[in-house]
């Protein structure tokens, strides 16, 4: 063994038998100690090659550790099976049932065959593609933890009514002969499960089993894994508890501490040198961490004789943060460091929708990881800009039926006959209700209003004297949803149209800034540029420099985290976010969003007092 490894690297790589957890920190060589076994197992024990099932998470995590494993190997032909959990379910299921890859449902197909089922359910909502996703990941939730469909609750929707769509949603995916990838899991463990011979079949295929991002592992993974590894118990699994953030989609770092129950004699080994970030990020990071409670103690420090730099800005508002970051980009990369090696990281994909701009402003490239929803695509605002049209002008049917009932004017959309709207011959229509009549011309009289105003003003006039904000209440109690999301987008449009003088130059900006999503969009394909990424699509990447913006209360922890757990798994987010930097990471706090006056994170209060310790 070479003397450039750790001795708990060593001690991790040269473990034969038995059960192994390999608590690995950020950057501390972990894939480096799995392919390095993995050519130990076969070159100095002898173990036979076709034994060893290696599993990553995502098919691009496997295939880069196949190939660091062939270059480590000299490109040896050896028969490693390296795949994720999906392709080896998979497997294991089509060679039992005979299915083909035809028997995969697309995922545009499975949304399509939701949205039809909540069609004749008559379940109208105006944000349909966003409970459509929602929907979606509910049932991937239920079938991945294991969850009988009678005991659960649905976040946005009635609970009854959700059992319904998830019910026949099976009931159709069975009638089209299709499976989705979470049906590919419940399959494998009811096969394994009921079919001995086939469960022994594979334990003699699978005798050696390693696990990557073992803290990512759902409840059914776990318990398919679990049948495949018993009783030889060659279980080698590698994870952190600390960067364990994809709850929403079950993954609990629990399960690493089931697995040194459920095998015993597990030993123990702790990857804590951090090969990756300079002292004080380890250090500050660290700060963050040790405030969670349910986690494996470990001692992190930093293999680096650099200091590295934290910063902390304290700043206004979210203007003097882009240009903030702005600078910091440009004096970063006159220094030499490439806007490649730099990334800002955000909690929600929102965020960076003005950075966006400004970035474009000073012709610096970017790449965006995560699809940023345009706001002005949102039904919210959509319905905001609908009044301004009106004001403008427009009088098509088509815009006044979208904002007829919103707040509810009691006028039926069978009044409305022409198009454009003659509201003179709909008043006279409605001349038999008062109500209707006296509801026509408040709208009217609101239209001449909003007409002579700027559009910032504009929207706190349609939201508070129209009562928008009041029918966006009323419609998301009744549908179960959280009227703060809605708000807070409303919040976002206001900041952005704050200083606009006309309409004319809000419907410009609209234009130039889904123009500059398109484009950017064929931009990424390149992958140049600072990275714009989310703290769950950060984990497992590095840069040199990173920017974390928006450290407030309400963003990180999102307002949404209510409970304990949920309040760690917010706090393991900003520390795989802070641990995604080398040398130098800055943390943004604006001291008021969207106007509103906003508190320090308190991940970012820990990581402040970490570094005075």
């Amino acid at each position: 063994m070479k003397h450039s490894f750790s001795e708990s690297q060593k001690e991790a790589i040269c473990h034969t038998k038995g059960p192994c957890m390999v608590v690995a920190g950020p950057g501390s060589g972990k894939t480096t100690v799995i392919t390095k076994r993995i050519q130990y197992l076969i070159e100095s024990v002898g173990i036979n090659p076709a034994d060893i099932l290696v599993i990553s998470f995502t098919k691009a995590a496997a295939t880069e550790m196949e190939e660091r494993f062939r270059y480590l190997t000299r490109g040896k032909d050896y028969p490693v099976r390296f795949g994720t959990f999906h392709s080896i379910f998979y497997w294991i299921i089509k060679t039992a049932y005979n299915l083909s890859n035809s028997s995969v449902i697309a995922e545009d197909e499975k949304r399509k065959l939701v949205e039809k089922l909540m069609n004749n359910m008559n379940l109208n909502y105006d944000n349909k593609d966003d409970i459509i996703s929602s929907v979606l990941a509910q049932i991937s939730l239920v079938k991945c933890d294991m969850i009988d469909i009678e005991n659960y609750y649905s976040k946005d929707m009635p609970e009854e009514v959700f059992r319904q769509i998830f019910k026949k949603l099976d009931k159709e995916m069975k009638r089209v002969g299709k499976i989705d990838f979470d049906d590919m899991m419940v399959m494998c463990y009811d096969l394994l499960s009921k079919r001995k011979d086939i469960l022994e079949k594979c334990r003699n295929i699978f005798r050696y089993i390693m696990i990557d991002e073992f803290q990512d592992s759902n409840k059914i993974q776990y318990e398919i894994f679990k049948m495949l590894a018993t009783p030889l118990n060659n279980a080698f699994v590698v994870g952190d508890d600390d960067q364990s953030v994809y709850g929403f989609r079950g993954a609990r770092p629990e399960i690493m501490q089931r697995f040194t129950k459920d095998f015993e004699g597990t030993k123990i080994i702790y990857l804590g040198e951090n090969y990756r970030c300079d002292s004080l990020i380890t250090k500050a990071s660290d700060g963050v961490i040790k405030e969670n409670s349910k986690r494996f103690k470990k001692k992190l420090f930093s293999s680096s004789k650099e200091e590295g730099i934290v910063n902390f800005h304290i700043i206004k508002d979210l203007a003097e943060e882009n240009n903030s970051v702005i600078k910091a980009v440009r004096d970063n990369y006159a220094k030499g460091i490439s806007y490649e090696r730099q990334a800002v990281i955000y909690r929600t994909n929102i965020q960076p929708r003005r950075l966006v701009y400004k970035l474009n402003q000073f012709n610096i490239p970017y790449t965006i990881s995560d699809s940023m929803p345009n706001i002005f695509e949102h039904f919210v605002v959509k319905n905001v800009l609908d009044y301004m049209r009106m004001a403008m002008g427009d009088t098509s049917r088509a815009t006044f039926l979208r904002v007829l009932n919103k707040p509810s004017r009691y006028i039926s959309r069978d009044m409305l006959l022409e198009d454009p709207i003659d509201y003179d011959k709909l008043r006279w229509r409605l001349r038999d209700k008062d109500y209707a009549v006296d509801n026509l011309d408040k709208f009217m009289a609101d239209m001449k209003l909003i007409k002579k105003m700027r559009p910032y003003p504009a929207l706190n006039f349609i939201r508070k004297g129209v009562g928008y904000d009041d029918y966006i209440k009323e419609n998301s109690e009744y549908r179960q949803l959280d009227v703060g999301e809605f708000y807070d987008i409303l919040d976002e449009f206001a900041s952005m149209i704050v200083d606009m003088t006309s309409y004319g130059e809000l419907f410009e900006f609209i234009e130039e800034y889904t123009e500059l999503l398109i484009k950017q969009q064929e931009k990424n394909k390149i992958k140049k540029g600072v990275n714009l990424i989310t703290m769950h699509s950060s984990k497992g990447l590095e840069y040199d420099v990173v920017y974390i913006i928006d450290a407030v209360e309400g963003v990180t922890p999102y307002k949404k985290a209510k409970s304990p757990a949920e309040l760690e798994e917010e706090r393991r987010m900003f520390y795989v976010a802070m641990t995604r930097a080398r040398h130098e990471l800055n943390i943004y706090i604006p001291q008021f969003i969207a106007g509103k006056p906003k508190d320090i994170s308190r991940f970012a209060k820990a990581a402040k007092l970490a570094l005075h310790r």
